[in-house]
């Protein structure tokens, strides 16, 4: 198994803070009350380092959790150890052709004349590795939710943490708690709701992988792996869900971004006469359509089905930036309908916004109950999608691309938006056990990487 250790030597020195270079002079790392020399991450994607649509050796290498395990280093961790990958390239799990190959890790690429992402093939031989150690510290699985790290067998449903599984019949939480932490970091990005939201809202609440998570399940599960890794006294951070709204998955593709000719633009007016008188008889907008720019038609099941459910798209409403392709591959003449895996309707941002409230209401519960460090995500989301953060120089902010944070999937982060978090919740570490954990140098790590 290909594994990386941080020795002390490779990290003399104190990183730079968020706007200035530090005194090193005046700095003095110290571990403050908590004890960290085995600190272990357990968690979903973020944790486990996905990033540009896919999990490999690059990604792993610059997640959160390796950057906050490095920084440890200086107060008393002895290493951070990971499942790295072995093979070559990287492996998503979203199929590219109608062969159903898997994508690897997306690239700009000039498509149409403007740079857009474009998935490599991905390495299926990634997902069947097995490369279980009993010195791993990372356990993030990408794709989980709360109640499946706690569930047994959980390998079997998930190859990535087959991947690293001791037996085919453990859970992630049974694995890490032999791992005998005395420092964890418990933060999940959200796929109690994310996975609700990538897939358009197409779910309801449940157990299914695109369902919302119940809060008396979720609140049981989370409860169940605070109690297991603080019960031989190891102290801890964990976080709350960023909003939707901050992240460019769900903010980039304008809602009225089909642009037509005048030609294609009678032809749907035509086409939609019907559809606008039946409209006008029942209270409701009509679809029209002009030369330029339009709103796509978008399904929504609140539309009488007499409609097609159908309706156009308005400011309220959310695209996801898989509907850009999707109506790349249109025809000029194609009927202009995004389907609901590609929308979230005004109705299901609701939904989201709401049980993401609930969530984190849960987890600040969990964090105070169980004596944690709290990291706040979400208000660092809503500023890097409002005003940014400016850190040595540089402003950062939650824009697709350009902005620095998120990689080409618009869902995980870059190598610097990772030593963001990183220093995030080094800061909340140090509030809660005044300690004096070193930030991590965000100039250290890269953005996305332009042709």
């Amino acid at each position: 198994m290909k594994r990386y250790i941080y020795k002390y030597a490779l990290l003399a020195g104190v990183a730079a803070l968020w706007s200035c270079e530090p005194n090193t002079d005046d700095f003095s790392p110290s571990k403050g009350s908590a004890d960290f020399s085995k600190f272990i991450a357990i968690g979903d994607s973020y944790t486990a380092g996905y990033t540009d649509g896919a999990l490999g050796l690059r990604g792993q290498e610059i997640s959160f959790s390796a950057i906050l395990g490095k920084q440890l280093m200086h107060v008393g961790g002895a290493s951070y150890n990971q499942p790295f990958v072995e093979g070559e390239g990287s492996i998503g799990l979203t199929a590219i052709d109608e062969q159903g190959t898997l994508n690897g890790y997306f690239e700009l690429n000039i498509v149409n004349g403007s740079l857009a992402p474009v998935p490599t093939v991905g390495n299926p031989s990634i997902l069947g590795e097995r490369v279980y150690d009993a010195t791993n510290q990372n356990f993030g699985v990408p794709g989980a939710k709360v109640t499946h790290l706690v569930t047994p067998g959980y390998g079997q449903a998930n190859p990535y943490f087959a991947r690293f599984a001791s037996t085919d019949v453990t859970s992630v939480l049974g694995d890490a708690s032999v791992a005998d932490p005395t420092f964890f970091s418990c933060w999940l990005a959200g796929y109690d709701v994310l996975g609700f939201a990538l897939a358009g809202g197409v779910g309801g609440i449940g157990n299914g992988l695109t369902d919302i998570t119940d809060p008396a399940v979720y609140e049981s599960a989370m409860g169940a792996m605070l109690s297991t890794l603080t019960a031989k006294g190891a102290k801890g951070v964990m976080g709350n869900i960023p909003d939707v709204s901050s992240i460019p998955f769900f903010t980039t593709v304008p809602y009225n971004a089909f642009v037509i000719d005048a030609a294609t633009a009678a032809a749907l007016n035509a086409n939609y006469a019907a559809y606008n008188a039946a409209a006008e008889s029942l209270g409701l907008p009509k679809m029209e359509f002009v030369e330029g720019p339009n709103a796509f038609v978008i399904y929504d099941a609140a539309i009488p089905a007499e409609l097609g459910s159908r309706r156009q798209a308005t400011a309220n409403d959310r695209l996801l930036l898989t509907a850009q392709s999707e109506a790349m591959s249109w025809g000029p003449t194609s009927d202009p309908i995004l389907g609901d895996e590609f929308v979230l309707t005004v109705d299901e941002l609701a939904m989201i916004s709401e049980y993401t409230a609930t969530f984190n209401a849960i987890n600040k519960t969990l964090a105070e109950s169980f004596d944690l460090a709290f990291f706040d995500c979400k208000a660092l989301l809503e500023q890097l999608n409002t005003t940014g953060l400016i850190i040595d120089g540089n402003h950062y902010t939650s824009t697709f691309v350009s902005g620095g944070i998120f990689s080409l999937d618009g869902v995980h982060t870059t190598g610097r938006g990772s030593a963001i978090i990183a220093n995030a919740l080094i800061d909340a570490i140090n509030a809660k056990y005044d300690a004096s954990v070193p930030r991590a140098n965000i100039n250290d790590y890269d953005m996305v990487e332009f042709p």
